[in-house]
């Protein structure tokens, strides 16, 4: 067990201990639920003193009316603090889902790691849509990775500079279900992303569908050409139905797939804030 900033992080092992934790589950969903409120705080600053805070540039909030979905999708970005000095160079990129809520948690993420990379933040689509319920999950998951590849990273890697050798996708919770889709459509021989970001996902949902897809990816290749770090939330999370994911990965043995999973006694609410340190720490080092 190791101490992780105000979260406590578990590595995954085969005997699952995670029921020895069971005595001080009360104690700890208080001090971490001090801490989710700790960000939701810093989340709610107001936007003139949170810019101002950052040393790298929030570019704003813009918005894509989308051909393929008939919806318009707000999104933000942020450039690292470089950017506008190196014009030279090329910069690795995180794709984020939910924008709505998680932006400001990334960016302070990557500001305090002092990190060199883009992130830009899609919303779930128009206020009150819901559109997570249709874009996230099978079979429209697979209509929103159109989306993406056709109109929405076209418009964003034509206005800077990136490295396309370097892309990441991130999803919590549904978003995490839509980030696994698109690993698994994600073209077999020019993989458009090389990380997958996904925060306790919840496999039972839709889990033969899943699985389904799984095996018709497979058939066409063999291999998988992507890293995918995943983290789950216990007690109050998917951590259960995660485990039972990654064991079907990997009991196929499929090539060139690297799975990095650490699993956190945080509510399924607060694993991105809990993990994201440290996912961003691994994802530095490759």
């Amino acid at each position: 067990m190791q101490k992780t900033s105000q979260f406590i992080r578990f590595s995954t092992v085969s005997d699952f201990k995670s029921l020895v934790f069971l005595l001080v589950l009360v104690s700890f969903i208080f001090i971490s639920g001090c801490s989710h409120f700790s960000n939701e705080n810093q989340n709610k600053m107001g936007n003139g003193v949170w810019e101002n805070s950052l040393k790298g540039e929030y570019v704003g909030k813009s918005e894509l009316s989308s051909a393929v979905m008939g919806i318009v999708y707000p999104y933000h970005i942020y450039l690292p603090a470089s950017y506008q000095q190196n014009v030279d160079k090329n910069y690795p990129i995180i794709y984020a889902l939910d924008g709505q809520w998680n932006f400001k948690t990334i960016v302070n993420h990557i500001e305090q790691q002092n990190l060199e990379v883009i992130l830009v933040a899609i919303e779930e689509g128009p206020l009150g849509s819901d559109r997570r319920a249709i874009d996230y999950r099978l079979p429209g998951a697979i209509t929103y990775l159109d989306f993406f590849r056709q109109e929405f990273m076209p418009l964003i890697e034509s206005s800077y500079r990136i490295n396309a050798n370097n892309r990441s996708f991130q999803g919590a919770s549904l978003g995490g279900l839509a980030a696994t889709v698109f690993m698994l459509l994600d073209d077999h021989q020019q993989p458009l992303f090389k990380n997958y970001i996904v925060n306790d996902a919840p496999y039972w949902d839709q889990a033969e569908l899943m699985q389904n897809l799984i095996e018709k990816r497979l058939l066409i290749e063999n291999k998988i050409d992507s890293n995918f770090y995943i983290t789950s939330a216990f007690p109050l999370g998917n951590h259960l139905t995660v485990i039972n994911f990654i064991e079907s990965m990997e009991k196929r043995s499929i090539p060139n797939l690297t799975i990095h999973h650490e699993w956190y006694m945080v509510h399924h609410d607060n694993i991105l804030n809990a993990s994201l340190e440290d996912t961003l720490k691994l994802i530095s080092e490759k």
